[in-house]
């Protein structure tokens, strides 16, 4: 989908019209001397095709011309688009006249009037060039907004005013204009192809897959957090109830789910009055008794503890004093012979031993067997005594902890008897604790299991990473340096048919700088650093040229013309226009002149009938081939506005 000229339409104040018809698929050449309003077709086109400024030049044309229009060839047949010229001191006009046939004439003056506007135009238009859905998301950290192109934006390769091609510095239409290279660069991967056409279906379904994933993983977060910190409010308001006669059971579930499944017999259970009074405070009474057996039961396991650990303390200085003891005895050892006689004299020193009696070394010898049989069964009771202090550890802080459970229990009573005091009965009191039950149950997940619910987050996630590759700003990056690989290898080639200098060395568009450079032995060297205006005029060309085999190939959404104001101009400039014959010229710069349009018609043989060239042009080349693509010759009293107009 994409559309070309056929008609460029003028409508006079004096109610008349001027058509010229221009050949699709065709190379269309209008030459002609200078003022005769060549350089004014550029702008009357773009200004037909939905400018919001009308650049047409004041003086002769806007005095004579009342409304401008193009008739366009389109997939769906044929469009006729005019605007009205804006009124003086206006830089653009509403008045647009929009119709689309299978075959189309252009209206007559007094068929024109507003059918649409600017706005709708542009739509309009962009769906006739093929441009589907798109945005460009700028860098993370960038202030400017996703950008979406339009036709407006195509029409940057479609133009090359007569100022833009001799320029070194400028390589596409209206680049010089504030904010026009970013948004240039913003759009490039798009029309070339780099981003996929249903990219921006792409970048929805990432958003709602985003979207998804945080409202699941946040339903999982709260059913975690009830389930975690959920038993302690479930119990306390099962206490609740039983204080109010609402829950009998003596004892409160030790699971969230039991807590959560007895709240839900509550809501279910309607108790008669009699009841209800019989079993109010209850609950209260139940917690003040199980306290005291737990408080009992704390304390008597201090108790034994307590005796345990001293018990293990007497065991070990029993058995390290005997030990000590045991080392003394075994000295007995030293002494040989029969321990049954008694020795009078000492072993040592062979003195004689005193009258007094002396143990005998068997009777030392049986004391101490009789005290190493003592020390190992204290010892050996030394493990089963640790076991038994660490039982009893255990049992106190188990105590502990339903003691708290059971202080909780108190204080949430406690808390909603507080609440309750200026309450007026007991049936205001059972309402209350009904509510905040059916409250508590309505807040927590519809879910009891949640791998159904894990399972959507792990497909959700494995979606979401597919998606961000595809969409990856690398991948995106990647393409794009493949289709500039491509395009710098016409490039190169078209460079050589023209014989432009660094022709020889690899070219390459630059989308950094928006511009050409040529890798040359000796480094690169940008356009605004080669020389003569032949060269940037055939770069210009080479590059759009290029570019339009590129969007015709892949069917890219670029309207399918080139419109190339005077491109001979650093050969055959205004001054040396006589009748437009180039015969004048050196031999140089007149075979330059043919190479130019010699390329133009090959690239139109190459492309017929996907793309038009228009060209117009001071030169006249007395050939039969430039001369059968001469659709109008503007010199004497031929021009674009007749002078009938002018004069009336």
């Amino acid at each position: 989908m994409s559309f070309q000229i056929l008609d460029i339409v003028l409508y006079g104040f004096n109610r008349e019209h001027r058509i010229l018809s221009l050949r699709p698929g065709e190379l269309n050449i209008i030459t002609g001397a200078s003022k005769t309003g060549k350089t004014a077709l550029i702008e009357i086109i773009d200004y037909c095709l939905g400018s919001g400024e009308c650049k047409i030049p004041e003086g002769v044309i806007r005095s004579a011309i009342e409304w401008v229009g193009v008739r366009l060839q389109v997939t769906e047949g044929q469009a006729f688009v005019g605007r009205k010229l804006p009124r003086r001191g206006e830089v653009s006009s509403s008045d647009v006249y929009y119709d689309l046939q299978v075959d189309i004439v252009p209206p007559a003056y007094s068929e024109l009037r507003q059918t649409t506007n600017p706005q709708a135009l542009e739509g309009l238009l962009s769906q006739h060039a093929g441009i589907g859905e798109n945005i460009h998301q700028p860098p993370e950290g960038q202030t400017r907004r996703p950008l979406s192109a339009n036709v407006r934006h195509a029409l940057f390769f479609s133009f090359q005013q007569q100022s833009e091609i001799v320029s070194n510095r400028l390589l596409f239409h209206k680049q010089g204009e504030p904010f026009i290279p970013q948004t240039i660069k913003d759009v490039f991967p798009y029309f070339l192809g780099a981003v996929d056409d249903n990219y921006v279906t792409k970048l929805d379904e990432l958003w709602r897959l985003r979207q998804s994933l945080r409202g699941l993983e946040r339903r999982l977060a709260e059913y975690e957090g009830v389930r975690g910190d959920g038993i302690n409010k479930a119990q306390a308001l099962l206490s609740e109830a039983q204080d109010l006669g609402l829950y009998t059971a003596n004892t409160n579930p030790e699971t969230w789910e039991g807590c959560v499944d007895a709240l839900l017999q509550i809501q279910t259970v309607s108790l008669e009055p009699e009841e209800e009074l019989t079993a109010e405070g209850h609950g209260f009474e139940q917690l003040q008794r199980d306290r005291t057996i737990l408080v009992d039961e704390l304390r008597r396991v201090k108790d034994q503890l307590a005796a345990a650990e001293a018990l293990a303390a007497d065991h070990q200085g029993f058995s390290r004093e005997g030990n000590i003891h045991l080392a003394r005895l075994r000295s007995v050892q030293l002494f040989d012979g029969d321990s049954s006689n008694e020795i009078r004299v000492c072993p040592v020193c062979q003195s004689e031993l005193s009258a007094e009696a002396v143990p005998a070394v068997s009777e030392i010898e049986q004391s101490m067997q009789q005290f190493e049989v003592q020390v190992s069964a204290v010892e050996e009771r030394s493990p089963r005594m640790d076991q038994v202090i660490r039982t009893l550890r255990e049992r106190l802080e188990n105590t502990k902890q339903q003691l708290r459970q059971n202080r909780a229990g108190l204080e949430a009573v406690q808390t909603t008897n507080g609440r309750l005091q200026e309450m007026r009965d007991h049936e205001t009191k059972r309402a209350y604790v009904l509510g905040r039950i059916g409250l508590y149950l309505e807040s927590l997940p519809h879910i009891a299991d949640t791998s159904e619910l894990r399972r959507e987050i792990d497909e959700c996630k494995t979606r979401i990473a597919l998606l961000e590759e595809e969409l990856s700003d690398e991948l995106i990056q990647e393409r794009m340096e493949s289709i500039l690989s491509i395009l710098s290898r016409d490039m190169s080639a078209l460079a050589r048919t023209l014989g432009l200098e660094h022709s020889e060395s690899p070219l390459r568009l630059d989308l950094r700088r928006l511009t050409v450079v040529a890798d040359t032995d000796n480094g690169p060297i940008p356009m605004d650093r080669m020389g003569s205006g032949e060269n940037w005029v055939g770069y210009h060309l080479i590059t759009h040229f290029a570019l339009h085999k590129w969007f015709v190939s892949k069917g890219r959404p670029v309207p399918r013309f080139l419109f190339i104001d005077q491109p001979s101009q650093v050969y055959f400039p205004a001054d040396k226009d006589i009748d437009g014959s180039i015969e004048a010229l050196a031999n140089e710069d007149r075979e330059a002149v043919v190479r130019i349009y010699r390329l133009a018609l090959e690239v139109i043989q190459e492309l017929r009938p996907n793309f038009q060239i228009i060209m117009t042009d001071h030169a006249d080349i007395n050939q039969e081939w430039f001369q059968s693509r001469v659709i109008e010759r503007w010199r004497g009293k031929s021009k674009l506005v007749p002078d009938a107009w002018i004069q009336r």
